[in-house]
């Protein structure tokens, strides 16, 4: 048991360094997609993981453009959690997201009738979650959001705007729903 442990984590680093992901000494993974063409960054004791074996929930860190950047601070858990990244998103230090969490700094494609237009680089705004966050289930958060440390967002929300520290959010959209000691 502990050769095949050992095996699978050297096809996590080799996967990680095989993409350019700069990677701290202590970190686990299990079916991560990751799709890189810019700087994706993670800090000590991360926890990269797909549930159940990634069939249901993968893990993915994507970036699309030279220039966009992913940075995951330490001691973080990823279950299941898609970020896509065309500018910036920035994760503080002992943040969780739970099962089918998506991250999307974008617009994905533009929202025109011209095909050559739709077809051009969509609109993109950095985001940025702050330390000690907890993000609940299936919660999507889109481009240009800041949530603030100790918050927390409830399983099911939809984040179109910023969040205060020490906040309890949820909702389609996210909105207020106590303030946190």
């Amino acid at each position: 048991m502990k050769v095949i442990r050992i095996f699978k984590l050297l096809l996590s680093i080799l996967k990680l360094k095989f993409h350019h992901v700069n990677f701290n000494r202590k970190i686990r993974e299990n079916g991560t997609y990751i799709y890189n063409k810019g700087k994706i960054t993670i800090g000590k004791n991360v926890h990269l993981h797909s549930f159940p074996d990634g069939s249901c929930h993968k893990t993915a860190l994507a970036t699309y453009f030279t220039d966009a950047m992913i940075v995951i601070g330490d001691n973080c858990n990823l279950n299941g959690t898609a970020i896509h990244c065309n500018e910036k998103i920035i994760i503080g230090n002992k943040c969780m997201f739970g099962p089918g969490t998506i991250i999307v700094d974008n617009d994905s494609h533009r929202v025109v009738i011209d095909n050559l237009e739709r077809n051009q680089k969509p609109i993109s705004k950095p985001i940025e979650i702050c330390d000690n966050v907890w993000i609940g289930m299936n919660t999507i958060i889109l481009k240009g959001v800041t949530i603030g440390e100790n918050s927390i967002v409830a399983a099911g929300s939809i984040v179109l705007k910023d969040i205060p520290p020490n906040s309890l959010y949820g909702g389609h959209p996210a909105v207020f729903l106590k303030k946190l000691n």
